[in-house]
């Protein structure tokens, strides 16, 4: 899997243009939640140690993943200080896991 320049569309039409479309815009969304989930299970096998990846997978979840960068979502302000920590172990899995070096933003 090469992550450097796939996208990961959220939205391809505007609400209520195509009203017979809606269901196909679901499936799409629903199936790159499905990806992504797939994504951040693989990354969090290669976590060490293994209280971050028990940190990441109780509080951590990755929301978007394009061009070489992972938008990775956590539950609170506090959490986001632990995680800031813990950074070089998330960079270190997705490099093991994808063979990429992939840059994290957090968000809460």
């Amino acid at each position: 899997m090469t992550l450097k320049n796939q996208a990961y569309p959220t939205q391809l039409e505007l609400p209520g243009v195509l009203p017979k479309k809606n269901d196909s815009l679901k499936q799409m969304e629903e199936a790159i939640q499905s990806m992504l989930g797939l994504t951040w299970k693989t990354v969090l096998l290669h976590i060490s140690p293994r209280s971050t990846k028990e940190l990441m997978r109780q509080h951590g979840q990755l929301i978007a993943l394009n061009d070489g960068e992972a938008r990775i979502k956590v539950s609170s302000t506090p959490v986001l200080l632990m995680v800031i920590q813990k950074l070089p172990d998330v960079e270190s899995a997705f490099r093991k896991a994808f063979g990429a070096t992939v840059k994290i933003r957090l968000e809460v």
